[in-house]
């Protein structure tokens, strides 16, 4: 009886794991066809343009609460309940698995799981692999989540070519280094040397000769005194 009991966990257990992605297929019929396809990442800023894009690939389709309180009140627990076998056990089991898979669609959003592998050397030379994964939200109607009101992740890399050549037109103007400028040490924005806030700042930091910390300070160069004051109060924590 008992290992009957721990089978029908066992097999509850599986089901519990393939739920968010049998929920995505409903929200999303496609997608078990976006997986192995290109993501696309843009880091660009107007301080730090970048025309080249992060290429990620899709391994997976989820899905994601909108709202994980709601959805908390709604099933009653965060996760099917876990510990030793019983009959008890199963047949909450079962209850929660009934609840997830009736929850209103609207409760919940897409999620991708990307990944990535990039190359880099060591002081020696050598060449290694690092990969990467991560996760994007992703809503039907509305698209990937925005940042800044931007666009940040797309599924065509021709998203990009707006913010960046937008990105690239404010560089020029703001933060690109002339000649008779010096670059804010907050903000990054080049301002003429004669009008730039040279401003104190006050700090703890570690004395290597002393080794031990203690109150430091340096001269910093800045556009504005808003930005020396936000620079300051960083120091600060």
């Amino acid at each position: 009886m008992k290992e009957k009991v721990a089978d029908a966990y066992a097999r509850l257990c599986k089901v519990e794991m393939g739920l968010p992605g049998e929920i995505a297929r409903k929200i999303y019929p496609n997608a078990g066809n976006v997986i192995g396809k290109k993501l696309y990442r843009c880091a660009s800023s107007a301080r730090f343009p970048a025309k080249d894009l992060e290429e990620w690939t899709i391994t997976g389709v989820s899905v994601i609460p909108k709202d994980r309180y709601k959805l908390y009140d709604y099933l009653g627990g965060w996760r099917m309940p876990v510990g030793r076998p019983t009959k008890k056990l199963v047949a909450d089991a079962e209850e929660y698995i009934k609840k997830y898979m009736s929850a209103p669609l609207d409760m919940f959003d897409l999620f991708f799981n990307i990944e990535r592998t990039t190359t880099w050397k060591d002081s020696s030379g050598e060449v290694h692999e690092s990969l990467s994964m991560a996760g994007e939200r992703y809503n039907v109607e509305t698209g990937f989540e925005l940042f800044r009101g931007e666009v940040r992740v797309s599924l065509n890399p021709d998203d990009f070519a707006e913010k960046i050549a937008r990105d690239m037109e404010e560089y020029e103007k703001y933060y690109a280094p002339r000649e008779g400028y010096v670059a804010c040490e907050r903000c990054g924005k080049q301002v003429p040397e004669n009008e730039a806030v040279k401003y104190k700042l006050i700090y703890q930091g570690y004395d290597q000769n002393l080794r031990k910390a203690r109150v430091m300070s340096r001269i910093g160069t800045f556009c504005s005194g808003e930005c020396a004051m936000n620079e300051q109060m960083s120091l600060e924590g």
